[in-house]
């Protein structure tokens, strides 16, 4: 392997573990936050009150829904111990945080923009993500 393939590796293997740290912080928050959790990480205020009757199924789905994406985090990183044997992983959490974009962009379509903050994820799940896929076929036929 040349220097500059070892090193578009280097950044390509960067580049996930930022994707496995975003799938981490809200994940987590979330997770174990619900949805109160993720009000606060977004600064905006609580969402649900201890009396509020959609508090247990709403944020019992929303935390599930989270677990999940946490979980992504963890298979970024195991998918890093060996790129080249874990590639089904690496597509199975790829193709999952592509169709989250899908679910996202559903939502924008139907009520709009309603916060801008979701506009961010939602490019890197629908762009990001499909053009990691390209560029990790290329560093896995690199070696």
């Amino acid at each position: 392997m040349n220097q500059v393939s070892a090193t578009e590796r280097k950044i390509f293997q960067l580049l996930v573990v930022a994707l496995a740290l975003i799938c981490f912080v809200p994940g987590g928050i979330s997770a174990f936050g619900g949805l109160n959790g993720s009000a606060a990480l977004s600064g905006g205020a609580m969402i649900f009150s201890a009396d509020s009757p959609l508090r247990g199924l709403g944020d019992n789905q929303y935390r599930f829904a989270f677990g999940v994406f946490f979980t992504q985090g963890l298979v970024l990183l195991y998918f890093l111990r060996n790129i080249e044997k874990n590639k089904a992983l690496f597509y199975f959490a790829a193709l999952s945080l592509f169709i989250g974009g899908l679910g996202r962009l559903t939502n924008i379509l139907e009520f709009g923009l309603v916060d801008e903050q979701v506009l961010p994820p939602t490019i890197i799940e629908l762009a990001i993500v499909p053009l990691l896929v390209v560029w990790y076929r290329r560093v896995a036929l690199q070696n």
